[in-house]
Parts: C-alpha cells; structure tokens; sequence
C-alpha cells in the first residue's frame, strides 16, 4: 500500500499537466494577494507651484499618523530657521533702501541704539552662526545661496522670460520639461559656485543698496554672539518703522514667507539648546528637491504620499511618479495672487498655478484621476486684501476690495472653469500651518480617498 502512493505521487510530481495547474493556482493566489494589498494601498501625488505648502500638508499628515518629527529634524529646522531670520531681516533693511523708504536705524543721530543694532545684523554672518552639516550640509548651503547671494539673484533677473512656462504638455507626454536633461539641472551648483556666492552674501556698505568687495567685509567683519543678533533683530523689528513698512510691501520682492514668526521668536531660535516645537516646524521652510515619498497607517488602508518639489526646476522628476495615482491633491497658496516666481520675477505665482492646474487636471496620465483642490494660506489672503486689492493684478476681477468670500470664490471659480472633463474636483479652504482646522480636513480627505480607492476596486 505504501508502495502504490509512492509510485503515484512520483506520477504526479511528472505530470506535466498537474505540474502547469499546480503553476497557476500559485500565480493567481499571488495575483490575488497583490489585488487584496493594491485595495488596502492609497497612493496620493501632493503637487503645485514652489512655496504653495505642499509640504507643510504632509507635515500635519505626519503629525497626525506617524508620531510627528524626529529630534534630528527639530535641530535641523533650528538650524534653518535661525540662518533664515537674519538674513530675512537683511532682506528688508537691502528692500527698504532699494524702495527709497526711510529707516530709522539709518540715522546715527536720531536713533543711535537702532544705527548700532542694525551694524551688528549687517555685520554677522548667518553661515557661521550656525552648524550648516545639521542643517543640511551642501543641500542647505546650495539653497541657501540660491535664495540670498546677489549673484543669484542677479542670475535669476537676466534668465527671467516673463512667460509663464508651457509646461508640459509637452513633458508630460515626452517624460521631462522642455530644455532639461537628467544631469542638466539650470539652478545646480558647483562648489566653487557656492563659495563665491556665500562670499557674496556679505554686509551692506552704511549707505548703499550694493553689497561690500569680500576684502572690505572681512576688514568690517566681527564675531557677534548669537545673543547680540537676536536682540538686534528683536529691536530693529520692533521699533524701526521704515522695516514695518518694507515687510508690509514685502509682495514686492522675495521673502520667506514665515519671516515675521522668526522675528517675534528670534530669542529662542538664538538659544544653543533649543529644540523646536511643532509650530516652528510648521512655519519652517526647508526645500522640497526631488520626490519624497511618505507611508501612514489610516484604518485598514496603507496611504503612501509622494510629495514634489515645486519650483520649474524640480518638476522635470515629477513624471516618474504619475502611474498608479489614487488621487492628486494640488495646493495652491491662495495668498500669492499678487507675487511673483521666485524663479522668475517677472511671472505672477497665481498665473504659473493656473496653468500648472490646467496642464495636470487634463493630462492623459490623470483621465480617471479624482483631483482635490486646496485654496491654502487664506489667513495671509484675508490679512492682505485691504492693502493689496485682487483688482489690481486680476482685473476682471468684480467683488468688493476687502471681501475675502468673493475673492475666495473668485480664484476657485477659476480653477474649476478649467476642468474639461467635467469630473468632480473636490475643493478645500485651508491654513495648512492650523493643526487644528487641518485636522479636520485632512480626514475628510482621508475619508474620500480611501472610499474612491473602495469603487476602483469593485468593493462598492
């Protein structure tokens, strides 16, 4: 008996018929299991234009559904935030004189206190205030110099077209942006670039709006103490008029959005053993390079959010990311009506979203895509209309100048025009940097994902 079963397992072990059945079964149970694992798996793209805070969505995701941020991302951001104050503060002393308005600290004689307040904020130099390998070694060094050198800005003034870019309807279907090869990036730097840049990014003269020859800044140079900076900053903010006056016209140029949270908190980003809160995490910019990709647990579901760099020279990557969207979650900084592309200073922020908006939500790649709309940054929207009418860089524009429902519904109204599929795009008001409210949002988004996900599938 127990030979007959071993003779007839040999057979079947020869069979080349159960040998291909036995084949199958195992390829489809695999199929089966990647079908039950594609249900449970959300993948949602963030994307929009540069500073649009993108970013800043996926930080409360991460508050919300993974525990939030390491210790090594708190002193990273304090190293970042702290560079950023001083030089956003230089910014407006340079912007003041360049917009002909008068500062107080420009008057030894009237204001003495604030004349030598604003020496040592010229005087200091961020880079070595702070630890740059902690704040992000020659990623944070090539951003930096990329925002605060004059060279760069200088570069960025003559490379300016004017144009919004035709992104892409050609480089979504031809795989990267019009002019860019891999390896061929415009706003790469070399290391010697860097250098010459940071050389650049100097002191002021006393009466000029030119930066100093490198040899005059290290005759002129002193080694202030992060203390004596904070309170130059503290003080100057807080009571040169001329500086208050620049910031509210700081549209007019390239700030760093959360500049006026660095001043108010300026002490506490100088203190050697500060570890930064959520909020300054939140408010805390660090460049967006490339595509990151993020994993939460939300229910039973796997939600994996790829976050997009934003600015024209990052988006050449972003097609190696289209295929197996659940759905596309596109942040536009509402506030930005009337600024301009910190890549080109010469094309407004709100004009480069809408074309950007048009050219995804009608690409092949998202024919079946649901699309969710956040209007962001609404409190600097609302905090800005009185002083910057929607009007005047929107002329069609007919609700009343300090209405922030009409010009809200205005923006969004445009958005949704340009949808020529007419599938629903799903559209959410939001402060991206209120945990609170965003709380709210981004389960209801989560909800609404998660349920597409379910009808794709066939489960309902």
């Amino acid at each position: 008996m127990g030979c007959t079963l071993s003779v007839s397992t040999s057979q079947d072990e020869n069979d080349p018929f159960l040998q291909s059945k036995r084949a199958n079964a195992a390829i489809e149970q695999s199929l089966q299991l990647q079908r039950q694992k594609e249900r449970n798996e959300v993948k949602l793209l963030l994307l929009g234009a540069g500073e649009s805070g993108k970013s800043t969505v996926l930080k409360q995701l991460r508050l919300m559904h993974q525990g939030g941020f390491s210790d090594q991302e708190r002193c990273q951001y304090k190293q970042v935030i702290w560079a950023d104050a001083i030089q956003s503060l230089k910014i407006l002393v340079i912007q003041a004189r360049r917009m002909n308005i008068p500062l107080d600290c420009d008057d030894p004689q009237a204001n003495r206190t604030l004349f030598e307040y604003k020496r040592i904020l010229m005087r200091s130099r961020p880079l070595e205030l702070i630890d740059a390998s902690i704040a992000g070694g020659s990623g944070f060094l090539n951003d930096y110099v990329l925002k605060y050198s004059e060279r760069s800005e200088n570069k960025r003034r003559v490379q300016s077209t004017g144009r919004v870019e035709a992104f892409e309807r050609a480089s979504l279907n031809e795989h990267l942006l019009p002019g860019a090869s891999e390896g061929n990036d415009p706003d790469a730097l070399t290391i010697q670039e860097i250098s010459e840049g940071l050389a650049e990014a100097g002191t002021l003269n006393g009466g000029g709006s030119h930066f100093l020859q490198q040899q005059n800044a290290n005759l002129a140079a002193r080694n202030y103490s992060c203390e004596q900076v904070a309170e130059a900053i503290s003080q100057l903010w807080a009571h040169d008029r001329g500086i208050r006056q620049c910031y509210a016209r700081s549209n007019e140029f390239q700030l760093e959005g959360s500049a006026a949270y660095y001043f108010d908190n300026i002490k506490k980003f100088a203190q050697p053993d500060y570890i930064c809160s959520d909020e300054d995490i939140l408010k805390g910019r660090i460049k967006t390079t490339g595509i990151t990709e993020t994993s939460f647990n939300i229910g039973s579901s796997k939600f994996k959010v790829l976050d997009a760099g934003g600015q024209r020279s990052e988006r050449r990557k972003w097609i190696h990311c289209f295929q197996g969207i659940t759905a596309v979650l596109f942040v536009l900084a509402v506030s930005e009506y009337d600024q301009m592309l910190f890549e080109d200073d010469r094309v407004n922020r709100m004009h480069e979203s809408i074309m950007l908006f048009q050219t995804l939500l009608n690409s092949k790649w998202f024919v079946d895509t649901p699309f969710i709309l956040f209007l962001n940054k609404i409190d600097i929207f609302k905090a800005k209309l009185t002083s910057s009418p929607i009007r005047k860089y929107f002329p069609d524009y007919q609700g009343r100048v300090n209405d922030a429902e009409a010009g809200l519904a205005y923006f969004e109204n445009i958005f949704l025009s340009l949808n020529k599929s007419k599938r629903p795009i799903y559209v959410h008001r939001t402060c991206a940097t209120d945990t609170r409210s965003m709380k709210f949002v981004l389960t209801a988004v989560a909800d609404l994902i998660i349920n597409q996900n379910l009808k794709k599938s066939g489960m309902i």
